[in-house]
């Protein structure tokens, strides 16, 4: 009681007394709407109002309702007046119905909004919708909750989980668009979206979270724009399933999660992580059920080179020599048909079966294995195959019946179809080829790229729902088991996948994450990365990759030779070799496991300092994997090092060399805590000087005892530095220059 007191005290005295709003509160959290329209108006937390004062006006939601040949847009604040009356139990709550929403000519629908508090140990609300209508109305698509003009705050900040996740520092700008006339930013889950959440705040201020409860992987857009005046709204977009055809009654197939909070990125994540969603998908994650191969866990370094094995394992077994670690192989080209062209027509591979399957033994022999590249998704139209066996026939279909091929490969143009998950063919073609991969020429795994790259199909011969549906992660994880059960025989398989993503955590071992390669990938100086993904999931699923290495991509031996662009594997230019070491430091922080595009036993001599950066920093990786491979993240301390601007390259297969500067700090950290409980953060330079650290150590968030053991783990070993002295949150230390050290905390001696 005193709680809820205290909360209407903070809040100013104006919006109490409006007689037209009605509240919602249970001491952490207070969210008011218009009586009359049933709008969101207040979210209320610690005195602080997320939206701002006289907003624009924005019903609680919209819905794109469709009968036969004609659709309407139905929206609240159009809908009259809604009927609100508190929610009878314990937990404080509200209902809302629009008991007669009018469409033109077919009978009125009624919409239902419940939104709940006091579910969880922080201010969250729980927000629900449904709709009872006629059979024949069909629900294109239900935008809610709509929450309108969210405060301008000082310093404002966005943080979004795309892909590993990124950030941007002047959101507002953004959302306002060319000539400020306004822009809308979507990101679609699963897909884009690794997490089902989102935070608008200023750092270590007030903030706004957004996130969605569902265990299913349904498909929704996170939203925010600008309206051209100013002011940022947000709303969550979903497009049912079947279009909620022949229902009667739809029900919004999660629960939209809005709150408030006070910190920074790292704190919406630990926020997102004690959800009953993400704790479901952690629970699946194989990392974390001891379910994936010995192999990977102990992988030291992954190399990412393409063509035949002399190309490609040669190189791999001199590393491993050369760092006395394990390496992992994510191999392209190794199959007989052109990269990004010919797809699925991988066997024979191009040197020979017999000699490549006596090559991955040799190799495996000596601790390198491979994982191959097998795109689950595309199939080449032009290939032999594509006709013989009728693959168009279960290609994805557009609403026209069509199928819309991409093209990815700029040297042949060759165009390639997606797939449709959904079906048992092209199920049963991949787990085929997988099996035959697998069984016969014996990697440690395979590569199935485009994992995360989700399609709509509408081809009402393929035994899925029409339209958007959980068809796709559901056909994944059929497929993954069917490789799985096909294989099973041989033992464990390890089976990587691209993107990030939540719903697949229990499906594939490793995900390859790019996000820390941000600007070599051509990304907006806009955003920056972060790893949020690491802070939800870290120790339940396998996190590797970047594009971080010294030379120009190599060119597929199988396309136009007459194409080939000069310089290829050649060296870039050294001026760029901070990019490379901030690419290995994000890695390394972020505890991801490392990897090396592009190389050539060369490097270690023609750019020995970058490759020894390397080898320090797989060398103390492997000795602090309680922390980089299973723990959780912690907010790491600030660091107070200078800017530097540095040289990037944006280069890729398909793309020639574009320079840029940009600037960053010149070390970053990470902190982790182990199973055991003690605490380590990662800290790497790309600073040519010397730099004198103090770090800030938060004891109580970190769980700290007075008198703990501090020790500086590195490439050389472990050494002691003291004891901590709670009186004194401080560690002081030197960083030798480009150096790779974890700072321990723990309990035993």
């Amino acid at each position: 009681m005193l709680s809820v007191l205290l909360l209407s005290f903070l809040v100013s005295a104006a919006p109490q007394a409006n007689p037209a709003l009605i509240r919602v509160a249970d001491g952490k959290l207070q969210v008011g709407f218009d009586s009359a329209t049933g709008s969101v108006c207040e979210l209320i937390h610690d005195g602080y109002n997320q939206i701002a004062d006289n907003p624009v006006p924005l019903g609680l939601w919209q819905i794109s309702v469709g009968s036969g040949q004609t659709s309407q847009e139905l929206t609240a604040e159009r809908a009259g007046q809604p009927k609100i009356e508190r929610l009878a139990g314990n937990q404080p709550g509200l209902r809302l119905m629009w008991d007669k929403v009018a469409v033109g000519g077919m009978e009125p629908l009624r919409v239902e909004v419940m939104v709940r508090l006091g579910q969880q140990d922080a201010p969250l609300s729980r927000w629900n919708l449904s709709v009872t209508k006629p059979k024949n109305v069909r629900l294109k698509q239900v935008r809610f909750p709509r929450v309108p003009g969210l405060r301008e705050r000082a310093g404002e900040i966005l943080a979004v989980p795309r892909e590993l996740g990124v950030l941007s520092r002047d959101p507002r700008a953004l959302f306002q668009g060319k000539a400020n006339k306004g822009m809308r930013i979507s990101w679609r889950y699963p897909w884009s979206l690794s997490l089902q959440c989102l935070a608008f705040y200023q750092h270590d201020g007030p903030g706004f979270y957004a996130a969605c409860d569902d265990t299913e992987g349904y498909r929704k857009d996170f939203a925010m724009w600008g309206d051209g005046k100013g002011q940022v709204h947000f709303e969550v977009l979903h497009e049912p399933e079947q279009e909620a055809a022949e229902m009667t009654e739809f029900l919004l197939p999660f629960t939209v999660v809005l709150g408030a909070f006070r910190g920074d990125w790292t704190t919406t994540a630990q926020i997102y992580r004690e959800s009953p969603s993400a704790k479901t998908f952690a629970a699946r994650g194989r990392l974390h059920r001891g379910l994936t191969p010995a192999w990977l866990s102990e992988t030291g370094l992954w190399l990412w080179n393409r063509g035949r094995s002399q190309q490609v394992l040669g190189p791999a077994t001199v590393m491993r020599k050369h760092l006395q670690a394990p390496v992992s192989i994510l191999w392209h080209w190794w199959h007989n048909c052109p990269y990004d062209a010919g797809f699925p027509e991988y066997l024979p591979p191009r040197e020979g079966a017999e000699p490549f399957k006596a090559a991955l033994a040799a190799a495996e022999r000596q601790d390198v294995r491979a994982i191959l590249y097998m795109n689950q998704r595309l199939w080449g139209t032009q290939t032999r195959s594509w006709t013989n066996e009728c693959a168009e026939v279960h290609a994805v279909k557009e609403k026209d019946g069509k199928v819309r091929a991409e093209v990815y490969n700029t040297f042949m143009k060759a165009p390639c179809a997606p797939m449709c998950i959904g079906t048992r063919f092209w199920r049963d073609k991949y787990a085929g080829l997988a099996q035959e991969v697998l069984c016969d020429l014996k990697p440690a795994g395979v590569y199935m790229d485009q994992v995360g790259v989700l399609a709509s199909c509408y081809d009402p011969n393929h035994g899925h729902i029409l339209g958007p549906g959980r068809y796709w992660t559901d056909g994944l994880a059929m497929l993954a088991t069917e490789i799985r059960d096909r294989t099973s025989k041989r033992g464990p398989v390890g089976l990587g996948g691209e993107f990030c993503g939540e719903p697949w955590i229990g499906n594939i071992d490793m995900t390859l994450a790019l996000s820390v390669s941000h600007d070599r990938l051509g990304a907006s100086p806009t955003y920056e990365p972060i790893p949020f993904f690491q802070a939800v999931y870290h120790g339940h699923t396998v996190v590797f990759g970047s594009m971080a290495g010294l030379a120009h991509p190599p060119y597929d031996e199988k396309w136009p030779q007459e194409l080939t662009p000069p310089g290829r594997l050649t060296l870039l230019d050294r001026k760029f070799a901070k990019q490379f070491y901030l690419d290995h430091a994000r890695t390394f922080a972020w505890g991801m496991q490392p990897m090396l595009a592009n190389f050539l036993p060369s490097h270690l001599k023609e750019r020995a300092e970058e490759m020894d950066f390397v080898t320090r920093m797989v060398r103390t990786r492997m000795r602090t994997l309680k922390y980089l491979l299973h723990g959780t993240w912690l907010r790491p301390p600030t660091l107070d090092v200078p800017q530097q601007e540095i040289d990037v390259a944006n280069v890729g297969t398909y793309t020639p060399l574009k320079e840029s500067k940009r600037t960053y700090p010149v070390a970053l950290a990470g902190a982790w805590r182990a199973a055991d409980g003690d605490v380590g953060i990662a800290l790497a330079s790309i600073s040519d000087e010397k730099l004198a650290l103090r770090l800030p150590i938060n004891a109580k968030a970190y769980g700290l005892k007075d008198g703990c053991s501090v020790y500086r783990t590195d490439e050389i070993g472990r050494h002691r530095l003291g004891r901590f002295d709670v009186r004194e949150p401080a560690v002081r230390l030197e960083l030798s220059p480009l150096a790779v050290c974890m700072i321990e905390f723990c309990a035993k001696q």
